[in-house]
């Protein structure tokens, strides 16, 4: 309550979950679509999947505005620099361009932790990046309310070995189950992955159709 006897609004959390997967032949993604305030569902079908080029993406967990901001800002630069140097960005580059970003703006952060994946000539590459700007590279990752529950799937059944077509399914898999049992993730799930040689794809309704058969209750 304020000196002059209002009540000011609490710190509401966020909630979401979002999966990143390395395998032998590309990188895939998946999230939740449920925005929250608190207990709160502010929207049923938010994105928190984008790509940043045709072989690079994002995921985003906590305020969009702040993820948005960042995405718009990685946006410009790997354009920039296609344009000025008639390269393509590498993957490290680009997550250590926003590791940068968030590390400059850590007194007053963008509180956002994202997943940065993606191929380049050196192959599939993702890095975990949090408001603070630590980077990480990993092979595995999970984020959001949910993360702790994706993870039990993932690491249970996660090779490197897998294909692309494997690692969406399990992907998709950890997803789900957390939505089931997390408050703060739900709705529905959004899959894209990148392949060696190929192009961001994102998975369309049609082709999640069998996936929420197998591991949603409901379809939505």
């Amino acid at each position: 309550m304020s000196s002059l006897g209002i009540d000011l609004p609490k710190n509401m959390k966020t909630g979401t979950t979002t999966v990143g997967l390395v395998v032998r032949d590309g990188v895939v993604l998946a999230t939740d679509t449920r925005v929250t305030s608190g207990f709160f569902v502010a929207h049923r079908k938010g994105k928190k999947l984008f790509p940043l080029s045709d072989y690079s993406a994002i995921t985003i967990a906590g305020r969009v505005a702040d993820a948005q901001t960042i995405i718009d800002l990685l946006k410009a630069n790997i354009r920039y620099y296609q344009i000025s140097r008639g390269l393509p960005m590498d993957i490290v580059s680009i997550a250590r361009l926003a590791s940068n970003f968030m590390f400059n703006y850590r007194w007053f952060p963008y509180i956002a932790q994202l997943i940065i994946a993606g191929v380049d000539s050196t192959g599939p590459h993702m890095f975990n990046i949090d408001l603070t700007g630590s980077m990480t590279e990993e092979a595995i990752i999970s984020t959001g309310s949910g993360s702790p529950i994706a993870y039990g799937i993932l690491e249970s059944e996660f090779r490197s070995e897998l294909t692309v077509e494997e690692a969406a399914r399990l992907a998709f898999k950890a997803v789900a189950a957390a939505i089931q049992r997390d408050i703060g993730s739900g709705d529905s799930i959004d899959v894209a992955y990148i392949k060696v040689g190929g192009r961001y794809v994102e998975l369309s309704s049609e082709e999640k159709r069998p996936l929420y058969s197998s591991y949603v209750r409901q379809v939505y």
